[in-house]
């Protein structure tokens, strides 16, 4: 399954007229959060969606399921809107890494709770994801972004499904033996930090809404001449405003090096619309992370066991919704996929005799991601026009 996934690096683009704010106040209110609690430590479990980590929320009486996105702006849906009676506030232009862009609502949450930990007029988008309806598979709210994030020190531990979370570094565990990193948070609050690949020192914009480990801009990634690259026609990188059709690319890395550990042969994806270099939700596979990004640094913990590691393999497609149907939205041009015979538009019917018509939208998608994140081989079962073709399946190394 081909993983390119960013679901709100957005940066505020044009700001309506409608309102009297200046565009200084308007971004104020986007970043605003304040944290209210003290004296405080809390262990939130969460659990990984392919790739987003999802943890609880409580707006009022209301529990909800948010994504954990440190490259993201605060969202509420219209529900969590209506339900909280949340006003608008102004309307804003916005464009995620796609470059995709969307007028929405800005409104505040006066009070939003993550287990103990509690924040204080948190400035939240007004986001259906309506453009990208595969990400209401993850989120039945939205994100849970920058600003909440730089107001505590957070701490992922994705060996035990767990994100910690307290006001102050010393109320967490296993930071003694870790190695502290350098974030720089720009004017709208995204945190980069440097990493080294393939010996080359490069910035990147830390975001656990990437699911992935690596993904860059093309200009970085042509500067790299990276010897083993195999293009992905159809769909590039998801994003809160939708997808572009565009061709995407995935080149070999030989090394990545970050926090005193090397990770040996790793993955790069890229776009020729993406905006941002991105390390994503797969480096909290090798460290427990904490994140004190108010003081400007990450500490990175290495795993006593290391993560076992699986050379990149894949059945060459990756799946999306459209108009209630899953199909096939991206295609390795390698050639063991293209010997399978997938194309590009097939919808899927079935996955190794299990029917997907008939089912929920998110049902359908999770059970052919289960499978396929499971199984080397898989029956699939597509619609092409007015006929139905079944292929079988390997998992392979495009490289």
């Amino acid at each position: 399954m081909v993983r390119l996934f960013c679901l709100f690096c957005a940066c505020l683009l044009v700001f309506a007229t409608a309102f009297a704010q200046s565009a200084k106040e308007q971004l104020a209110i986007a970043n605003s959060a304040k944290l209210v609690s003290k004296g405080f430590y809390d262990e939130l479990p969460f659990q990984d969606k392919f790739g987003y980590f999802t943890i609880e929320a409580r707006i009022d009486t209301a529990t909800y399921e948010y994504i954990f996105d440190t490259g993201g702006y605060n969202t509420a849906t219209s529900r969590v809107m209506q339900n909280a009676g949340l006003p608008t506030l102004l309307e804003v232009e916005v464009g995620s890494t796609n470059q995709l862009k969307s007028k929405i609502k800005l409104s505040k949450v006066p009070l939003l709770h993550l287990g103990k930990a509690s924040f204080q007029d948190v400035g939240v988008f007004n986001f259906d994801f309506t453009d990208s309806p595969i990400i209401n598979c993850y989120t039945n709210a939205g994100l849970i972004g920058k600003s909440v994030i730089r107001e505590a020190v957070w701490q992922i531990d994705y060996r035990r499904s767990v994100i910690r979370v307290a006001d102050e570094l010393h109320r967490l565990p296993a930071v003694g033996n870790g190695q502290k990193v350098k974030v720089r948070l720009d004017k709208v609050l995204n945190p980069y930090i440097k990493l080294s690949v393939n010996g080359r020192q490069e910035e990147f914009m830390f975001d656990l809404g990437f699911g992935g480990l690596l993904s860059m801009n093309e200009k970085t990634a042509a500067s790299f001449k990276f010897p083993k690259i195999v293009t992905v026609a159809g769909e590039g990188m998801v994003g809160a405003n939708g997808v572009k059709q565009e061709k995407t690319y995935v080149a070999a890395v030989q090394s990545v090096a970050v926090g005193g550990k090397e990770l040996k042969n790793q993955v790069v994806h890229y776009a020729p619309s993406n905006k941002y270099n991105l390390v994503g939700s797969d480096l909290a596979k090798h460290f427990i992370i904490t994140m004190n990004f108010k003081e400007g640094y990450l500490i990175l913990t290495p795993y006593e066991e290391p993560e076992a590691h699986e050379p990149h393999q894949t059945f060459g497609f990756g799946v999306n919704i459209r108009q209630g149907k899953l199909y096939v939205s991206q295609l390795h041009e390698d050639p063991a996929t293209k010997q399978a015979g997938l194309a590009l538009d097939d919808e899927l019917v079935a996955i190794d005799g299990q029917p997907l018509t008939g089912l929920p939208d998110c049902d359908a998608y999770r059970l052919v991601r289960n499978t396929m994140k499971k199984q080397d081989t898989i029956l699939v079962l597509i619609k092409r026009g007015a006929e139905q073709k079944q292929f079988h399946l390997v998992r392979h190394s495009p490289f």
